[in-house]
């Protein structure tokens, strides 16, 4: 039994772990993780990935449940990987920090009485190559990433069919270097639907003061979610300029929560509403802790089943019930739902109490649609989601 480690030196978190899921995926084998560290000042998105089972980790690992697919599993210290999977051969990916111990790390695993072999991850013309005993592993491809950011090893033929300009409010940095799940999944829709996008990277600090500018002629507005406070006032003023003008839009989690706090301004015709989290000084939050629920206490992380209204158009999408991950820590204000129902911001998604708002649609606009949760996790090349699906469907209604 044989551990082999993936050495990819790279300071990006959406690298982390790629290429050792690519490794797995052909070998058959499973993917273990070790503790790993980022930037957190550079990459504030680092470890938003979420898993099922319920926990954060590096966004990189987001390709070991689309290459396989399976469960990035658990972080695990070294003594319980190799307790756990000392029987049998395992993949494990190795960040910058964990190069540099790996003398420790190989005296670890020998002292264990086990063996181990070191790949490393080299950039070649194209793309990434695997290199063993300085030798690349030509049998295991070249692999590089496409527009969308997702693997491959083999140029894609073009789409002959329509395009669509859409705006993903976020840095064309922080949607391909730090968490590449969002532009991922809008790539497995637009592959479904046999569309070309047009990506518009609108840096949400930019929003601010060029808004016009940057959302000229776009077809769709997709809002991420993400941990950056400073993205809320942007991401706000693309929720109305959606509004003003009719344009598809979809929120995901912080996404949703901008969307909701965008209507309730528009209700009350006051800039004062604002998220609790990114303003506690607001004198209207939209959005507070979920510190007085009794479901989830503080934190609610994994996969759980969002309940849709009937005769919404979340229901007419996902169904009466559907499993979405979440990763989130605060909730919409309760007294601020019944003002926001007679305005016609339904809320249409619920946990299983009733009580969370995990999905809302504004009824007079065309697609005006927001969830709690994080769609984009569950969205595969060959099984994009059906939101992400909907939304370019709506975006293409517009451009017609």
């Amino acid at each position: 039994m044989s551990f082999i480690f993936v050495a990819h030196d790279t300071p990006e978190p959406s690298l982390y772990g790629a290429m050792a899921a690519i490794l797995a995926a052909q070998k058959h084998l499973p993917l273990a993780h070790l503790p790993v560290s980022w930037d957190i000042a550079r990459y504030p998105d680092a470890c938003q990935h979420v898993i099922g089972e319920g926990q954060l980790m590096t966004s990189g690992l987001l390709w070991t449940e689309r290459m396989n697919p399976q469960s990035a599993g658990k972080v695990m210290k070294l003594e319980a990987l190799l307790n756990t999977y000392g029987t049998r051969d395992v993949v494990v990916p190795l960040g910058p920090m964990q190069i540099i111990q790996f003398t420790q790390i190989a005296r670890q695993v020998r002292d264990s009485a086990l063996d181990y072999e070191l790949v490393t991850v080299e950039r070649a013309n194209q793309g990434y190559v695997f290199r063993r005993h300085g030798q690349t592993d030509e049998a295991s491809g070249c692999w590089w990433r496409d527009r969308y950011g997702r693997w491959i090893n083999q140029n894609m033929p073009p789409h002959t069919g329509p395009s669509l300009r859409i705006a993903l409010v976020g840095s064309q940095s922080d949607q391909c270097s730090i968490y590449p799940a969002t532009l991922a999944a809008l790539g497995d829709a637009a592959d479904a639907l046999s569309l070309s996008l047009d990506m518009v990277y609108a840096a949400p600090q930019a929003l601010e003061d060029h808004l016009h500018e940057v959302m000229e002629n776009v077809d769709g507005i997709l809002l991420p979610g993400g941990s950056a406070m400073c993205n809320v006032t942007g991401q706000i003023c693309a929720a109305h300029y959606a509004l003003n003008r009719n344009i598809p839009i979809l929120g995901l989690c912080l996404g949703m929560q901008t969307m909701t706090t965008a209507i309730v301004q528009k209700m009350l015709g006051s800039t004062k509403a604002n998220l609790a989290e990114a303003d506690p000084d607001a004198q209207i939050k939209t959005f507070i802790p979920l510190t007085d629920t009794l479901t989830f206490p503080v934190h609610r992380l994994g996969d759980y089943q969002m309940h849709c209204r009937p005769g919404s158009r979340l229901n007419d999408i996902l169904g009466d019930e559907f499993t979405v991950r979440y990763n989130h820590r605060f909730h919409l204000e309760p007294e601020l739902k019944p003002d926001l129902e007679k305005f016609g911001l339904h809320i249409s998604g619920t946990d299983a109490t009733g009580k969370i708002a995990d999905g809302i649609e504004f009824t007079h606009h065309p697609f005006y649609l927001g969830v709690q949760g994080h769609p984009e996790l569950s969205s595969l090349r060959v099984k994009p989601h059906p939101l992400l699906t909907a939304f370019l469907k709506a975006a293409g209604l517009k451009r017609s």
